[in-house]
Order: structure tokens, then sequence, then C-alpha cells
């Protein structure tokens, strides 16, 4: 049996949410444009930052691995709002090891590209919506 991953979002106030993941909580709102009070980010960054720290992740762990410094390691995600149906695609992230040498470029490339949320992105889906 595969093992799952789960996190709660429980109301909060207006259209805030507190999430608890594995006994961390942190918000999520909408800007007030949008009808919230813009107390946390919203649900599509968060899925932005999860992309990010992923790939974060997997660069420092690439980096540990061939001896390179993790100081300043960064990774932005970046994905653009599409219609019909709304979503986001055509997801993009940089990252950036310094000090990576030119040959090992392919190597930290494929090594990055595990990342977890990076892959599931790029696998069809679905999505099952119980209401109860």
């Amino acid at each position: 049996m595969a093992e799952k991953t789960r996190a709660t979002a429980t109301w909060k106030e207006g259209l805030a949410f507190t999430i608890k993941v594995r006994g961390h909580e942190l918000t999520t709102d909408l800007p007030p444009a949008k009808g919230g009070k813009d107390l946390g980010p919203t649900p599509p960054e968060l899925l932005l930052a999860a992309l990010a720290a992923c790939s974060g992740i997997f660069a420092k762990m690439f980096a540990d691995r061939e001896g390179l410094p993790a100081e300043g390691i960064e990774a932005v995600a970046e994905a653009e709002t599409l219609q019909s149906p709304m979503r986001l695609g055509n997801f993009t992230v940089r990252v950036h090891i310094p000090g990576l040498p030119e040959e090992k470029r392919s190597k930290a490339r494929a090594f990055v590209e595990g990342c977890l949320v990076g892959q599931t992105l790029k696998v069809a889906n679905s999505v099952n919506l119980e209401l109860s």
C-alpha cells in the first residue's frame, strides 16, 4: 500500500483557512481584491512555494553529495494562470547552485528534476472530490 501524505484545511475567518500538516500550521488566504484579508499566501502560491522548496532541497542534497557549498542555493518557481479550465500551467523552476561546475550541470539537472512536487506536476493526475 502506498504511503499517504495528508494536509487538513480548517476555516479560520473570512476566506482564510488554517492548514495543518504533521503538527505544523500555516494560514492561507486571498488578497483583499479577491475578498480575503491577505493573512497568508494563496493556495496557488503555496503550490508554487512547494515546488520551489522541493527543488531547493534537491539542489542542496546534490550540492552536499558533490561537495559544493550550500550558501546561495536558490530555487524560484513560476507558473502562468491559464483558462478553460482555470489552472496553473507552464511551470518554470530556476535553480541556482553557486559554484556548480559546467561538467556537473546535466547531473545536477537530472538530480533536481527528481523532486517529488515537480514529478507530481509533470504527470497527469486525478483529483477525487468527496463531499460529506
